[in-house]
């Protein structure tokens, strides 16, 4: 039983989660300090809230170590999540509702304890709704980077044809096109009509800082693991963001194009990179 549990994959994966529980650890208390230096006057201490420390009432040691767990268990939980196609359909659905469920109490936490959300649940959900946006980002990303493992299996036993390449390929990039297609042409229309008239936070804030980016540099990093440099991507999500630009915003959030631009292609050449370094490590050419 022991020798299953500490296979090298398992110690590789464990080892992976304790990596960004640390890495989450580092995060939250770079925002908190970045957030308490903020307040006028600075709070003090710098390394958590005051609202959380008045709101708990606890010693501001107590107040740290919580902090600490609910960072290091979340970003330890998300290392931890596996490639979603082990195993047969109902353990994959069982295993991920799991996980989506345990992982957003802990960023509620995590939230929480840094300030984040306004003294509603609205903002609360708010922010739920764009963990749940990214994670079923990265979920698909995932799923494609599992049919491109199986294709490889089927190549090597002679099963399918050999994938075309190419830094210009349109047909196997189609599904990341499809995808970064509804998040930039569909999404900010649907954040226009979820944010309020007065303050419009989600679309002149949250996308064009937040989502933006992570998409388009999680979309290139798939497309970087999975086919090498493409930089047709890059050149397709920096264009893609243009209709948006006129129908939401207006000419001075053509910045966005260039952003996308920007992300995708740094995404698709570490992708590539490390997808090179592999190959090379496993006597590919």
């Amino acid at each position: 039983m022991k020798n299953r549990m500490f296979t090298p994959l398992n110690r590789q994966r464990l080892l992976w989660a304790a990596v960004c529980g640390l890495l989450a650890v580092v995060a939250v208390l770079l925002f908190v300090a970045w957030r308490g230096s903020l307040a006028v006057p600075p709070e003090d201490p710098l390394l958590v809230r005051r609202a959380v420390l008045d709101a708990l009432a606890w010693p501001v040691p107590a107040v740290l170590a919580l902090e600490l767990a609910l960072a290091f268990g979340f970003g330890a939980l998300v290392g931890l999540a596996v490639p979603p196609m082990e195993g047969p359909g109902t353990a994959v659905a069982a295993r991920t509702a799991a996980h989506l469920l345990c992982s957003s109490a802990l960023f509620a936490g995590v939230c929480w304890i840094c300030g984040l959300p306004p003294a509603n649940w609205q903002g609360l959900l708010l922010l739920l709704g764009i963990y749940w946006l990214m994670y079923l980002v990265v979920w698909l990303l995932r799923y494609l980077r599992w049919r491109a493992e199986l294709d490889a299996i089927r190549r090597a036993l002679g099963l399918a044809r050999p994938a075309a390449g190419g830094v210009w390929q349109a047909r196997l990039l189609k599904p990341y096109l499809l995808l970064a297609g509804a998040l930039e042409l569909l999404l900010p229309l649907l954040l226009r009509l979820l944010d309020p008239p007065d303050v419009p936070g989600l679309t002149q804030l949250f996308y064009p800082y937040l989502l933006l980016p992570f998409f388009c540099l999680a979309v290139g990093w798939s497309a970087g693991r999975r086919f090498g440099v493409a930089l047709l991507l890059p050149v397709a999500c920096g264009v893609l963001t243009l209709p948006c630009v006129f129908l939401v915003y207006n000419y001075t959030a053509l910045f966005q194009a260039g952003a996308a631009f920007v992300f995708t292609l740094a995404g698709n050449l570490l992708g590539a990179l490390v997808r090179r370094v592999r190959r090379h490590s496993c006597g590919e050419t």
